[in-house]
């Protein structure tokens, strides 16, 4: 008899290994643009995350706002819209404007102004998007939740899986939790989303259905902190009290201020040092800093989930972590996690962070395999990779100044031997605790006080004797191989360095005791200092000073003595200053939490255990945090490695090491989750660089003539007249009264600003046109009058234009303020489109005009300074032999492939790669490719070969490796140049190739919007075509932009040169992405009208065909 049909086993999506597929949220909100997130994604081929769809332009994007006060994002973004998108042009406008209204107030008292990252950028926009459905119809935006949740899990429930992720119900909507990495500005994110809430709440009348603004912090400190950080964002900010006015005033009311408060303050009943949860209402704003805490099953944070709810039970909440996920998968608890899956709206995590580029790179420093035996070769080994990084620091501060660095700092951080709520651990994790502070303190007291067996260490780890160092992990590998470098050229003696880390790392020239120096009172600090020395060079923070001081004399350390001082202060508030002597900072991870401190270079991880995934993050966050340049948050590698100094990485790669094995066992655990590389054992494979000899003798470059006194090339920045906007322009040719340029007056190209809604409609081709909405005609342009100039805040306009031109970098223009009116009230430079009803003498307008005219004025601007920065560096311009040009070539003989050593079939595929161009160095034209990295042998250019990276790829190169258009760019000219090289050849004719590495004469380039990466030339004789090629498109710009006209422009140049033996030229190509189809529905231009002006697109068959057939086209003789 035949049994029953076994039913197939239903299998659960875990939180460990599939959360971060379960955020339906996050999901949802892609659906808005039109990216199913169920499907398979992918892009070129390639599978991605859904996101990477979206973002991929963004991330192309330069941070700040273009001329019509919108974010050069935004024009990114839309230009990929998609008519399944569930926003018009004009809503996604209308947000960005929002997001740019709350980034002005931001930055109304800051002297350096927030510009945001891409990813900064749409974490505002999502919040946006959430915010406006869940004010405009909470019951849609549910039922719009709820379809995606059934669609989420029939797709599940199709393969076989359970998820645990029920309906939405209303309790679910009031919640946004936002997962982004240490390091990303998650405070400046919350600041932002305070007025995100408010404006909305204003425009849909809710805001008295709120209480109070509430944030809620894990300790005093981080209070402390948040309380300046949002005074300097222009919030008003205060402690949270329960005598500090009436709940239910009109103050407390509106949303005005911040209240904040430690959530260990609250409880559920008055005390003395508790205030009761409940009588702060369930109606709040509530703000939750390192949202993380209080998930899981640690005694002392038992809770305070329970309380956070309670405070917002019927209002709004934020919460902020980059640890959402480990803290879920900590908590084992179902609800727990289907509540973070329903309210995670934007996942940024640690990975994505560091394959964009942001923050600093990271060194895994793996304990010797005889841990015991080598511990104080090991760590004299930290040392000294920490003391490199201090003195490079100093010694070349002034040529590092741009890079934005800080102070290098030592940092040993561990779990605490004090819990949150004050009382001590138990006696058995204590003196764990505690000797494994003692063993650091035990190495520093041995190599201050056991000089020659210090010395002797110093001597095996930097002449790299790892053999009689020890220093060999399980797998054989020399740990600190390739490790000091820059102290390897200073050449210094052994002697001569043990002194020299004496001064400057522990402040005693002569050495001596360590000194372990208890400050009185409560303050759990505990000073290091050596011998006599008065400077501190280390400073403990433990919770329990008086303990941890009784711990070390119990063990009666050698070289070590513990000392009571009467006088000495609290020093840890002083230690993220310049200024502070403190070079070592031994604590636990709760000093650690929301530090706002750049200085971490070196860590030593002690007491991180197997299920502390959260701990370890947040404290590998402290380390990897990174300003960049001009605030880019991006390590030079990835910004600019050219113009970056030899040996800049040793500053910007956080050194990892560990005090026990296990501790570093559990790292490596967290890297490898989250997919990321150990780089433990970095291996650095060299592929030869050749450079063309003596033809950058011949060839000719454009360049800034250089000043006979400063012996520096013309800068309109450095060197330029200063520009008064609105104010009279006099020359020979030309006058304007209003300051305005000769296109504007004798071209008659203005400045248009249109505000008629705009809708998308297929045609039968599939092309998307844009067009008016219907029932909305056109009407001549507006102008302001007195009437609409009465209601323009004539001094905000200029707070808002000086904001605008000092983010520009417009530091020649002085605004005044006084010619705004009369500027506004001409007719002969701006044509504004208006509907009726956005124009009539009407309240609800009278802010629009404000909009307006500050975009308008924005516009003018671009156009005032480009005029006067390329009329003062045109007749600056002069020819040089490209050799003179100095920076167009490569400064090294070979390209540095950096890969972690664990990846081995990256490394194969290289060493294929090599081989193969190694065997083709005489073929003129040939490519190589492996997995991550192509190369691409062109015989026409200065240097051979050209590397390009795919996306995603593991593998860093120096010097930087082309980007996708660039290569494309490439491959298609060497397939030309192989096709025609004999008819080149025949007519006596040569064809040169040069990435434009430093773009030499940028500011002439970038006054015409162009940016070129190729220079071509055609060389005939004694006559050179110079060809600038712009491969970066048109898809931000308009048919009367600058940009297009650049190819005119430059051969008025050409004329000034007065040299008859060298033409210029400059193209401009756009990717395939933009094609002459989509540029005629949105211009209005043919593809020949764009032709003629030198725009050509990678997606016609023939681009390049049309391009050299101008670049080769026969001259005059000179």
């Amino acid at each position: 008899m035949a049994g029953k049909p076994r039913q197939a086993k239903i299998r659960v999506l875990s939180a460990k290994n599939d959360f971060l597929k379960k955020l339906v949220l996050n999901q949802w909100v892609m659906t808005r643009f039109g990216i199913d997130p169920l499907e398979q994604c992918r892009d070129k081929g390639s599978q991605v995350r859904p996101i990477t769809l979206l973002n991929k332009n963004l991330k192309e994007s330069q941070p700040g706002l273009t001329g019509d006060r919108h974010h050069h994002y935004l024009h990114a973004l839309l230009g990929g819209y998609q008519s399944s998108w569930q926003y018009s042009e004009e809503d996604l406008k209308r947000f960005d404007a929002n997001i740019v209204e709350h980034t002005d107030a931001l930055n109304q008292q800051r002297e350096v102004e927030v510009e945001w990252k891409y990813f900064q950028w749409l974490t505002l926009l999502f919040v946006e998007i959430y915010l406006f459905e869940y004010f405009r119809d909470r019951e849609a935006l549910k039922e719009s939740l709820n379809t995606q949740v059934d669609r989420f899990n029939a797709f599940w429930q199709g393969q076989g899986y359970q998820t645990g992720i029920g309906r939405y119900q209303d309790e679910d909507l009031n919640k946004l939790c936002l997962q982004n990495a240490t390091g990303s500005g998650k405070t400046l994110l919350m600041h932002t989303n305070v007025r995100q809430f408010r404006h909305y709440a204003r425009q849909y009348q809710r805001i008295g259905d709120y209480g109070q603004i509430i944030l809620i912090t894990p300790n005093e400190r981080l209070s402390d902190q948040h309380l300046l950080e949002c005074r300097e964002s222009s919030l008003e900010a205060e402690r949270l009290s329960q005598d500090g006015g009436d709940l239910f005033s009109g103050e407390r009311r509106s949303l005005s201020r911040v209240a904040i408060s430690e959530i260990t303050k609250l409880g559920n009943e008055q005390g003395k040092k508790k205030m009761a949860v409940d009588s702060f209402g369930d109606g709040n704003l509530l703000l939750v800093d390192e949202g993380h805490r209080g998930l899981g099953s640690a005694s002392e944070e038992k809770g305070w989930l329970s309380h956070r709810n309670k405070l917002a039970g019927r209002g709004f909440t934020f919460e902020y972590s980059a640890t959402f996920k480990e803290a879920v998968v900590a908590a084992g608890d179902n609800g727990v996690e289907e509540s973070y899956a329903k309210n995670i709206l934007f996942d940024y995590g640690y990975r994505y962070f560091y394959e964009d580029g942001y923050g600093k790179d990271y060194r895994i420093f793996n304990l010797p395999e005889k841990e015991t035996r080598q511990r104080y070769t090991y760590l004299t080994a930290a040392l000294l990779a920490f003391y490199q990084q201090q003195r490079y620091f100093h010694e070349e501060h002034r040529q590092l100044s741009q890079w934005n660095l800080a102070v290098p700092l030592w940092v040993f951080v561990g779990a605490s031997v004090v819990k949150d709520d004050g009382s001590k651990e138990s006696a058995k994790n204590y003196n764990e605790r505690a000797s494994d502070i003692a063993q650091v303190l035990d190495f520093l007291a041995w190599f201050l006080g056991e000089k020659e067996q210090a010395k002797q260490a110093l001597s095996a780890v930097y002449q790299g004797d790892a053999a009689s160092a020890g220093l060999i992990d399980k797998q054989g590998n020399e740990i600190f191989s390739g490790s000091f470098p820059w102290l390897k050229e200073q050449q210094l003696t052994v002697d001569a360095l043990y002194r020299d880390i004496l001064t400057h790392t522990f402040h005693a020239a002569g050495g001596g005791t360590l000194n372990v120096d208890r400050i009185t009172g409560d303050s759990g600090e505990l000073l290091l200092k050596v011998g006599e020395a008065e400077k501190p060079f280390g400073l403990i923070n433990v919770g329990d000073a008086l303990g941890l001081a009784e711990h070390l004399e119990s063990h009666d350390i050698k070289h070590l003595q513990v000392r009571k001082s009467e006088l000495a202060n609290s020093i840890f508030a002083e230690v993220t200053r310049e200024s502070s002597p403190v070079n070592l900072l031994i604590g636990s991870k709760k000093f650690i939490e929301g530090w706002n401190c750049w200085r971490v270079s070196s860590m030593g991880l002690m007491n991180t255990g197997k299920k502390e995934g959260s701990q370890i993050i947040q404290l590998f966050g402290r380390g990897v945090r990174l300003k960049g340049r001009d605030m880019s948050l991006m390590r030079s590698s990835r910004l600019d490695p050219i113009l970056a100094p030899k040996y800049l990485y040793l500053l910007e790669t956080l050194n990892v090491f560990g005090v026990g094995a296990d501790f570093m066992a559990t790292f490596r655990d967290f890297l490898k989750d989250e997919d990321l590389p150990g780089n433990d054992n970095p291996e650095v494979h060299t592929l030869k660089l050749n450079v063309m000899e003596d033809v950058g003798k011949s060839l000719k470059m454009l360049r800034p003539k250089v000043r006979q006194d400063t012996r520096q090339a013309y800068s309109f920045h450095r060197d330029g007249p200063l520009v008064r906007f609105g104010h009279p322009v006099i020359s020979s040719d030309f006058y304007s009264p209003l300051g305005l340029t000769p296109d504007i007056v004798l071209k008659e190209r203005r400045v248009e600003l249109d505000r008629y809604p705009r809708v998308d409609s297929i045609q039968a081709s599939g092309v998307k046109e844009v067009m008016a909405k219907p029932g909305l005609a056109k009407q001549l342009p507006r102008y302001f009058d007195d009437d609409r100039l009465l209601f323009i805040d004539m001094a905000a306009l200029a707070r808002d234009l000086e904001r605008y031109r000092r983010a520009r970098g417009y530091a020649n223009v002085l605004i005044d303020a006084e010619r705004f009116p009369e500027l506004l009230k001409s007719q002969i430079w701006y044509s504004l489109l208006v509907p009726d009803d956005q124009w009539k003498l009407h309240a609800d307008n009278f802010q629009r005009y404000q909009s307006m005219a500050l975009e308008l004025l924005s516009l003018l601007l671009d156009r005032v300074f480009n005029y006067h920065r390329r009329a003062y560096l045109e007749p600056r311009m002069e020819l040089v032999a490209l050799e003179e040009a100095r920076g167009n070539l490569p400064s090294t003989n070979e390209y540095q492939l950096v890969v972690d050593g664990s990846e081995l079939a990256l490394i194969d595929d290289i060493k294929q790669m090599k081989a193969a161009i190694e065997q083709q160095q005489k073929v003129a034209y040939c490519s190589s490719k492996a997995n991550g990295v192509s190369a691409v042998q062109i015989g026409a250019h200065l240097y051979n070969p050209l590397l390009h990276l795919g996306k995603d790829s593991r593998i860093r190169v120096e010097p930087v490796a082309l980007n996708d258009s660039e290569f494309r760019f490439v491959e298609d000219l060497k397939v030309w140049l192989k096709r025609n090289q004999q008819a080149i050849a025949k007519r006596g004719e040569q064809v040169y190739l040069l990435r434009n590495l430093v773009r030499q004469g940028i500011g002439f380039f970038e006054a015409g919007g162009f940016y070129p990466d190729f220079i071509l030339w055609h060389v005939n004789q004694d006559r050179q075509r110079i060809v600038f090629v712009d491969p970066h498109g048109v898809r931000h710009t308009g048919p009367k932009d600058e940009k297009i006209e650049f190819s005119e422009r430059i051969k008025d140049v050409q004329r000034r040169l007065r040299n008859e033996c060298v033409e210029l030229e400059s193209f401009i190509l756009a990717p395939s992405s933009t094609t002459s189809a989509w540029v005629n529905s949105h211009w209005g231009m043919t593809a020949e009208e764009l032709r003629a002006k030198h725009v050509l697109f990678m997606s016609d068959s023939d681009y390049l065909d049309r391009l050299m057939q101008m670049v080769t086209a026969p001259a005059v003789p000179c």
